[in-house]
């Protein structure tokens, strides 16, 4: 349908990075009183559009339409693109939508451009909508974790912002984030050294629940591994190390400032190319994986000092990451994992991000205990959130059967029915109102939280397309 993709389009222009929504926010109040829909925002900035329902149907159920405003701002590193004011610059190729090296926020931009079409299609029979549209959903799912109570009447919820057309999605795992402080100690950089950055790229990335069973590699993982590797070469230190970009976002690049003796350059550059073909041969999905050596020009003043690289090499190479556990209960699901996410100089300290997850609370709980232990060990401290619920399915959902009745009729096949290993707000929505019935469907994607994400577009039109049908399928005939 293109009033979806123009919608969209119009989206794309605002800028909508996580924490950073003021300009969407405002975009969406706007758009909402202009077409005569009422609208509140909560104290964090989460916004409720009333649609009012249609001739005769004022007494049937309200149903909930339910996406996120912000978007995971990524871009490739030779990209000049800026997210708090330039708008995204999409790349039409045949039946796919992509941007040009960076996200292209189809997560959860087609949601809010479906939500919309919806909500303005004066064709369309429908209750009540409640359109909820939160914030900051890509950095912990914060803003539906503060929805205050009786923020919603309606106890029927479709969530917009799963990946796959004709894929139901009916449960999710929970998460936890947690975060090592890891103290820096520096001394004098030696004299006569030269300076390189060593910087590991041409990863995939992905999302770190949908993609984390497929081993793709970690460029925090390999520059740990690096790492070690270099300090094996006398007159080799470390000066600086940072790496990845969101703590849902595998990590694509990842970099470390050196120092080096002269006489160790020749021995430097070969290492450097024996672990790249290492490291390729070991990720054979991985094959633009590069590891680049870049003198650098200005001068060092200071080094981490020899004892705390070890300890902090050390740190690197134990930390979890990938998979941690398969589902007994669903074959081929992840059930607990973690990403080793990003690392930050900050204060003269490093900071260490992990996010675990699991459909499993206390197997996440024992995975951030691990991760707490593995800190004090390293003499780092540690700090770890509160985390958020997971789904529990439920086969048994009226909606469930009502969605699978309608998307048979309309496309003559099944929809596939899933739980995946990746948290959707649905969890916490369904544990502040009691007796929400939900499922989750949302067009195909491709790469989310990384500049290769697209959007297939036939695929937005058949879930619009569904959408409609379904909420139709709840009116009085």
């Amino acid at each position: 349908m293109q009033e979806v993709i123009d919608k969209f389009i119009e989206i794309s222009s605002i800028p909508r990075c996580s924490k950073r929504e003021e300009k969407i926010r405002e975009f969406m109040q706007q758009w909402a009183e202009g077409a005569g829909f009422p609208v509140k925002a909560d104290k964090v900035g989460n916004l409720l559009i009333t649609v009012p329902a249609g001739t005769g149907q004022q007494e049937t159920p309200t149903i909930v339409l339910q996406g996120h405003l912000d978007m995971v701002c990524e871009k490739n590193q030779d990209s000049g693109h800026d997210f708090t004011k330039d708008p995204i610059k999409l790349v039409f190729d045949g039946d796919w939508l992509k941007a040009d090296q960076t996200t292209l926020g189809a997560d959860n931009g087609a949601g809010l451009a479906i939500a919309m079409f919806l909500a303005e299609d004066k064709t369309l029979i429908h209750p009540q909508l409640e359109i909820l549209f939160t914030v900051d959903e890509e950095t912990g799912l914060t803003g539906a974790s503060a929805l205050p109570a009786g923020f919603l009447s309606g106890k029927v919820l479709i969530n917009l912002d799963s990946e796959d057309e004709g894929v139901f999605t009916i449960g999710c795992a929970g998460g936890r984030d947690s975060e090592i402080i890891f103290p820096l100690v520096y001394e004098k950089c030696p004299a006569a050294s030269v300076h390189y950055e060593v910087k590991v790229h041409g990863l995939q990335g992905g999302h770190s629940g949908v993609n984390i069973g497929e081993q793709r590699a970690n460029a925090n993982v390999l520059l740990g591994r690096l790492l070690c590797r270099l300090q094996e070469l006398p007159g080799v230190n470390i000066a600086d190390v940072w790496g990845g970009s969101a703590h849902n976002a595998i990590p694509r690049e990842s970099f470390a400032v050196i120092a080096a003796q002269g006489e160790n350059v020749t021995e430097l550059e070969s290492l450097i190319a024996e672990l790249q073909e290492e490291f390729r041969e070991a990720y054979k999905n991985e094959p633009s994986l590069a590891i680049t050596l870049r003198k650098k020009d200005e001068q060092l003043k200071k080094i981490i000092s020899s004892g705390q690289a070890k300890r902090l090499v050390d740190l690197f190479l134990v930390a979890p990451d990938g998979v941690m556990a398969l589902s007994k209960e669903v074959e081929g699901l992840v059930e607990t994992s973690v990403n080793f996410a990003t690392i930050r100089r900050e204060n003269g300290k490093l900071k260490l991000l992990f996010s675990q997850r699991s459909d499993k609370a206390q197997s996440r709980d024992w995975l951030t205990a691990r991760i707490e232990s593995l800190a004090r060990l390293a003499g780092a401290e540690v700090s770890s959130g509160n985390g958020y619920p997971g789904w529990q399915p439920d086969m048994d959902s009226d909606l469930l059967a009502r969605a699978r009745e309608v998307y048979g009729k309309l496309f003559g096949k099944e929809p596939l029915i899933e739980v995946i290993h990746a948290g959707l707000e649905c969890g916490i929505i369904g544990a502040a109102n009691e007796g929400m019935d939900m499922i989750s469907i949302g067009p195909t994607i491709k790469n989310p939280h990384s500049p290769e994400e697209k959007l297939h577009l036939p695929s937005l039109g058949k879930v619009t397309q569904f959408a409609r049908e379904l909420i139709r399928s709840y009116c009085v005939q």
